[in-house]
């Protein structure tokens, strides 16, 4: 595992460097612990990126932050917008003055992801550690994408809404429902939801009108008849028998293109 060949890299750059606080002793102690054989509240298929989930999980589960760890995850995707590309090789997370808010296990976190070269996988550590939370506070989060700001598309969230609710009754589950709204810039209207596994979507996306004809002004199938060529045989017995042959050949041809196979 990535984790065991890379401690003494992650501790060493979280605690030695005169710029960096010294990690909490209890990140500390959950960090050199087999943390990932302990129990979760449901079953994800093992990766790496599960293993940093995991260690955010049992850091939010010893302190009861859950609810913060998961404000921090926001907190990062607000700021990756402002950050320079490849901001997760360049940037020193502890530093950055977009990540102070951060709790101290997603810090602890951040750093040892980038110890391994592996912060851009963030977004699966994060949709790991959210499925872990739902789980354990049995409720189900229906995610809602719309073109915008909620407030600027209210009636598209009522809808999409109602439609997370009719999945949600039809599974007769009995975990809460929750919505989480996501922005997705390339709608141009509608929504979409998804919930349980299940994907409905009313959205449209950006598009160019064509300055040319439009495609049911075209008819493909009202195609030019095609013109034979008469081929020029040589005057001799063979090729009289072959002419014969491909004639009629082209006869069963143009038969077939007249009547079908």
């Amino acid at each position: 595992m990535r984790r065991v060949c890379s401690r003494a890299v992650a501790m060493t750059g979280l605690a030695s460097s005169k710029r960096h606080l010294t990690p909490a002793e209890d990140l500390k102690k959950l960090y050199e612990s087999d943390f990932e054989k302990s129990s979760f509240p449901t079953a994800v298929v093992p990766s790496e990126s599960s293993v940093f989930a995991q260690f955010l999980y049992k850091a939010g589960e010893s302190k009861n932050n859950f609810d913060a760890i998961l404000k921090d995850f926001e907190t990062v995707d607000a700021a990756t917008k402002k950050l320079p590309v490849f901001w997760e090789r360049t940037v020193d997370v502890e530093t950055t003055p977009e990540f102070k808010s951060l709790t101290p296990a997603t810090i602890f976190t951040m750093k040892w992801m980038q110890a391994n070269g592996m912060l851009g996988d963030l977004a699966n550590v994060r949709a790991t550690f959210e499925t872990f939370v739902n789980a354990k506070k049995n409720r189900v989060v229906a995610k809602i994408y719309i073109p915008g700001p909620e407030k600027d598309h209210a009636a598209a969230v009522k809808d999409a809404k109602e439609a997370a609710k009719k999945i949600h009754a039809a599974a007769q589950s009995k975990a809460s429902l929750d919505f989480a709204i996501v922005q997705d810039k390339e709608f141009a209207s509608g929504w979409a939801v998804e919930c349980m596994n299940k994907f409905h979507s009313t959205a449209k996306g950006h598009h160019d009108d064509s300055g040319s004809a439009q495609a049911a002004d075209v008819d493909y199938t009202n195609l030019p008849a095609h013109a034979p060529i008469k081929t020029v045989w040589n005057d001799n017995v063979e090729t009289e028998v072959l002419r014969k042959y491909i004639d009629q050949l082209a006869k069963f041809d143009l038969e077939e293109q007249v009547n079908g196979v």
